[in-house]
């Protein structure tokens, strides 16, 4: 289920305590609950405890987030957002959009590899529907029926539904040229196979010839989206490059 969220990495010097007290200030003056996650090292805290915080050893480069619900959700994200705009590298946030000319300025933990990652968004209502749509991303037009083919194949071996509204359909063929990930948010969910509700698909699609480095990275990243926390983490930001910045982060974890 979607939610209030505010995207950030930490300034150069990393997150000062004072300005983690005060961030617990503001998040105790509503009733809306928060979690802190730094998804680079796969930790969380609670914003109302600097110690915590501080303990998850957050550096410039990892990337956080501000998960918020409750009634007071849309104000509290607001007012945090704005904050930690004031000190830290706002990324993203629900409460606002950020300005077009504005970009992520992190920089990816993968960017020497041969990997690249999409952003897809689908009006499809079935899952044949959109596996074509991936298909014609990641395959030439003479190649994408051998893709496709091998995507439904997958599935009917068993399904890529991994659980809280996330798929993870994959495949590693000849038909592909070039490593992608592609991320779609569907909307409305899309029935997936096992008839489970999906509202989140990552693909993955290899040639054959795969580099090692991008195997081990995107082992790494099918260890993360194992965990139904982390699956919880995405689906709460629903926004792509939000999301994209997550799966970035998690392809580096060991």
């Amino acid at each position: 289920m979607t939610g209030a969220f505010v995207c950030f990495s930490a300034s150069q010097q990393g997150l000062a305590s004072w300005q983690l007290s005060e961030l617990a200030r503001l998040c105790s003056l509503f009733s809306g609950q928060s979690t802190f996650v730094n998804v680079s090292k796969d930790r969380t805290a609670l914003p109302t405890d600097t110690l915590s915080i501080l303990a998850t050893g957050t550096q410039s480069s990892d990337i956080c987030l501000l998960l918020i619900e409750g009634v007071d959700a849309e104000l509290m994200c607001l007012v945090l957002a704005e904050y930690v705009s004031k000190h830290w590298r706002l990324l993203s946030t629900s409460a606002f959009a950020a300005p077009k000319n504005e970009k992520y300025d992190f920089k990816s933990p993968v960017t020497d590899l041969n990997l690249r990652f999409e952003g897809l968004q689908t009006k499809a209502i079935r899952y044949e529907s959109l596996l074509r749509e991936i298909t014609e991303r990641v395959a030439e037009k003479d190649t994408s029926l051998q893709a496709y083919t091998a995507f439904m194949t997958r599935e009917a071996h068993s399904s890529t539904y991994l659980g809280d509204g996330v798929a993870l359909p994959h495949i590693i063929d000849s038909s592909i040229s070039h490593a992608t990930i592609i991320v779609t948010r569907c909307q409305p969910a899309i029935t997936w196979l096992n008839r489970e509700s999906v509202s989140l698909c990552i693909a993955i699609t290899v040639p054959s010839d795969i580099e090692r480095p991008i195997l081990r990275a995107i082992s790494r990243l099918s260890r993360r989206l194992s965990s139904s926390a982390f699956r919880r983490w995405l689906t709460h930001c629903d926004d792509i490059p939000t999301q994209i910045a997550m799966l970035d982060a998690a392809l580096d974890q060991d």
